[in-house]
């Protein structure tokens, strides 16, 4: 899986082109930002910086395209085309990464305030001993909640892209079934690989600006394990084994004779004589001939000779 998933961004005519466009949106979207800071001074930077979130949704709305490719089973990836629908899955993208990080960010309100209570508390053993207690619990539940979101959500996208629409990244019952299957738990272990090896040749090569690219390559790479990872824990990957013939009889394989269609789903015992070939005459057996056959043949079988026990 993770030799195919490395090969994916760089398959079809256009892959070079893809990778090109796709290191270079954080780009486009970082010279919109900085020229709308520089203008916000004459007002009219406050209208060019929501601009700055286009290159990014667009680039939201291709992890999208790229599942949902995926999980149809395409073999190669999708390109830079259709603008509208890749902001719209990019505005999909966005929604459902918030919803699932609201118990992350709750959780870490929570551990802020306990952690401000306990400041309060000094001087009270009691007091503190309780906060200390909140303060690790919360944070214990708060790093869950994280690997959580890290582990669903992108199966929620991948759901998403499968069914292309916004339902289907809650529905609570696909994902737990997939999500608790190894199949997926291995497809999300090597996406995890990815994203600390890429990251890490990302931020290595920045300066020079091949890890935007780098770190395009490799965001592919993550979101085309999600998807295969949820179409084969679908079952959408494997063939239907082929069903098991009953045993037949070698002759029942013989090929169907000319004027008789249904000579090949006999059994072999109802099936009729040979035809003699016309102008020939049958050869038939003369009685001592057959006496002397058919009890040479008992002989054999262990049968009593009928003609001598008399």
């Amino acid at each position: 899986m993770l030799g195919d998933a490395i090969e994916y961004p760089a398959r079809g005519e256009d892959a070079l082109t893809t990778v090109l466009v796709g290191g270079l949106l954080p780009v486009l979207a970082t010279l919109i930002g900085l020229v709308g800071l520089a203008l916000s001074v004459l007002l009219v930077g406050f209208a060019i910086l929501p601009l700055a979130l286009v290159p990014g949704l667009a680039l939201f709305g291709y992890y999208v395209a790229v599942l949902r490719s995926t999980v149809a089973g395409d073999p190669d990836p999708p390109r830079f085309r259709n603008w509208k629908r890749l902001l719209v899955d990019g505005l999909r993208f966005v929604a459902v990464s918030v919803v699932y990080a609201v118990p992350f960010v709750l959780l870490v309100g929570t551990f802020v305030a306990v952690v401000a209570a306990s400041e309060a508390a000094v001087g009270d053993p009691a007091a503190e001993t309780v906060a200390a207690v909140g303060a690790a619990v919360t944070a214990l539940l708060a790093a869950g909640s994280l690997l959580a979101y890290a582990y669903f959500q992108p199966l929620a996208l991948a759901n998403l892209a499968r069914e292309d629409r916004l339902g289907a990244a809650f529905d609570l019952g696909t994902l737990r079934t997939v999500g608790l299957t190894k199949t997926y738990a291995v497809a999300w272990l090597l996406a995890a690989v990815v994203w600390l090896v890429g990251g890490a040749i990302e931020g290595t090569l920045w300066i020079v600006l091949v890890g935007l690219f780098v770190g395009f390559y490799a965001d592919v790479v993550r979101y085309y394990l999600y998807g295969r990872g949820l179409r084969r824990a679908l079952g959408i990957d494997s063939d239907p084994e082929p069903a098991t013939a009953p045993d037949r009889d070698p002759r029942d394989a013989e090929p169907t004779r000319s004027g008789d269609p249904t000579a090949s789903s006999r059994p072999a015992t109802e099936r009729p004589a040979e035809p003699i070939e016309r102008g020939t005459i049958p050869r038939i057996e003369e009685p001592a001939e057959f006496a002397t056959r058919t009890g040479r043949r008992d002989r054999e079988r262990g049968w009593p000779d009928w003609e001598t026990d008399g």
